[in-house]
């Protein structure tokens, strides 16, 4: 039976999904736009429904790989990631989740590597293992994995000075602004006791080094 296609539409998060409209059935068929443009679908053209179901679905499997290729050279991804990326741009889980599996059993894709390499990344750009292990958790990582890793890079006994680290040099002014500071060492996930330390080994050393000048400043007008 030939339908026309209505109208398509860019769905997903990251608009690489989208929605072919038939004018004789209001249930849109959901693709990749590389699905779409491979095929040269436009609007106003009548096709054979079943025919164009099956031409879609012998497009979506080489490009869906080529697809989850692509983004892994970017990075690494956890499976739950790399498989949501690949739903949200508009294959299948039928299409999808082979893929995903088929990667982690030839290891392009290991969840314990993504889950240090995440945690390597993230100590360096300063953040805490409470922030991390949130975010780990949002990537679907299991939660084995996740307390493994965060205990081999983020020796609680090295918090504060990880903590510190963080504050990139910056000392607090006066209370107010100690609070200010102990607040943005929480939200960047490290522990209330971590943080207090932190600022407090700050406001130490800069009042260290401001005392460190004015004796240097006496002993010059002393002179």
């Amino acid at each position: 039976m030939m339908d026309r296609i209505t109208r398509i539409e860019n769905a997903g998060p990251t608009l690489r999904a989208r929605r072919i409209f038939f004018d004789q059935d209001p249930i849109p068929r959901t693709t990749s736009a590389a699905v779409v443009k491979r095929l040269g679908i436009v609007v106003d053209e009548s096709v054979d429904r079943s025919g164009l179901e099956r031409r879609i679905s012998v497009e979506e499997e080489p490009l869906a790989r080529e697809r989850a290729l692509q983004l892994l050279g970017y990075r690494e991804r956890s499976a739950a990631e790399l498989l949501a990326k690949l739903r949200d741009g508009g294959y299948p889980d039928s299409v999808a989740r082979p893929i995903v599996e088929r990667y982690r059993e030839v290891e392009l894709v290991d969840d314990a590597r993504f889950a240090a390499a995440w945690t390597r990344s993230r100590v360096a750009a300063g953040y805490g293992s409470r922030r991390i292990s949130r975010e780990l958790t949002e990537k679907g990582v299991a939660p084995e994995i996740i307390a493994t890793v965060l205990e081999e890079a983020c020796d609680p006994a090295d918090e504060s000075v990880l903590a510190l680290r963080s504050l990139r040099g910056r000392a607090p002014r006066d209370a107010q602004d100690s609070q200010r500071l102990i607040r943005r060492l929480l939200a960047r996930g490290f522990s209330m006791s971590a943080a207090r330390g932190a600022v407090e080994d700050a406001a130490h050393s800069a009042e260290s080094r401001a005392g460190t000048i004015e004796d240097g400043d006496t002993a010059y007008d002393l002179q």
